[in-house]
């Protein structure tokens, strides 16, 4: 069934009445990993061509080594056809086969993270920035959660990475994206970003910190999605770490949100099988189980069987885990 959302309602989706919390989604020490395929190659839309659908399969796999959450990056102009005046979402075969996928992944006790992977932009422009790009966003939340309200294994991950945009200006579309979420009768954990990449060890040298803790959700029941890897510059971008990164790169966002009351997940970090980035990652997860108050937990990146030799990688190859799983799989568990 297509979502209708009249344009003229927008406005008014932040002042949706409260919902009871889900009293799960905070409590639940959430760890797992990104199944990373179904977002590459935008504006190429040849399945199992330019991309490719995780499967239950793949999630079966890891939950028996112990994970249980999993990050499923998605394009919304995938799952939803927009119509001409921005006000209805038509969901497409890629939105039925995701929708599957979550049903099947309930049956393993594994959650799923709806992550909208395309960094703060649709086709249509800047989401927060151009109306028509920022009306999509909300009407493509308000079509999933209409969906996928009374399905308790699922969690809304806002967008993946938004930089372009200053933080004001994505925060007004994150809060209307939530209100929509909350108006369509969604009680699931939200995870939402900052602007900026979303990096944790820049959260307090932006403006993130100041406006982003202006944040609302009517049903209280939200965390802050930052990113973090250990190279020089926090990109991801090297095998290379640096010393004492895995300790200390959380620590001002920890601060932050200890201050603010605030939780927050790590939603993306990775790194490579050295003994070097190995020592770094064990100290990164262990800060986090260590700090429980304000972590909910994490997903790694990344699995999915198109990454071939990438360095970050723990698809398993000739039936054979990555070396990087045994770090993740010691704190896999809720800690004490």
């Amino acid at each position: 069934m297509a979502f209708v959302l009249p344009i003229a309602s927008l406005a008014m989706l932040a002042v949706a009445p409260a919902l009871a919390e889900d009293p799960r989604s905070l409590n639940r020490w959430k760890t797992g990993v990104n199944l990373s395929g179904a977002e590459l190659n935008p504006g190429r839309d040849r399945i199992n061509f330019d991309y490719v659908v995780p499967t239950i399969a793949e999630i079966r796999h890891f939950r028996r080594q112990g994970l249980r959450v999993f990050r499923i990056p998605v394009l919304m102009e995938r799952l939803f056809v927009i119509s001409a005046d921005g006000g209805q979402a038509m969901p497409s075969d890629d939105w039925r086969a995701l929708v599957a996928l979550i049903d099947d992944a309930a049956t393993a006790d594994a959650e799923i993270i709806v992550d909208f992977h395309q960094f703060g932009r649709t086709r249509e422009g800047l989401i927060g920035r151009d109306a028509a790009a920022t009306r999509s966003f909300v009407l493509a939340w308000a079509s999933a959660a209409m969906a996928l309200r009374d399905k308790p294994n699922v969690i809304f991950g806002l967008m993946n990475e938004p930089h372009e945009q200053t933080a004001a200006e994505w925060l007004g579309a994150a809060n209307a994206a939530i209100a929509a979420i909350r108006k369509a009768g969604a009680k699931q954990l939200v995870l939402a970003p900052g602007s900026y990449w979303s990096g944790a060890h820049s959260w307090t040298v932006t403006d993130n910190a100041a406006v982003m803790k202006k944040l609302e959700d009517p049903a209280d029941n939200f965390a802050y999605e930052v990113h973090q890897y250990l190279d020089g510059d926090s990109s991801g971008g090297s095998p290379n770490v640096t010393p004492g990164a895995g300790a200390t790169r959380l620590a001002a966002f920890t601060e932050w949100a200890r201050r603010e009351k605030a939780r927050g997940f790590l939603g993306e970090f990775g790194f490579s099988s050295s003994p070097q980035a190995l020592a770094e990652a064990r100290a990164l997860v262990g800060y986090m189980a260590r700090n429980r108050d304000v972590w909910l937990g994490w997903t790694y990146w990344a699995a999915g069987p198109w990454w071939g030799d990438y360095m970050f990688s723990i698809e398993p190859k000739d039936g054979r885990d990555k070396p990087q799983l045994n770090i993740l799989l010691r704190y896999a568990t809720a800690p004490n």
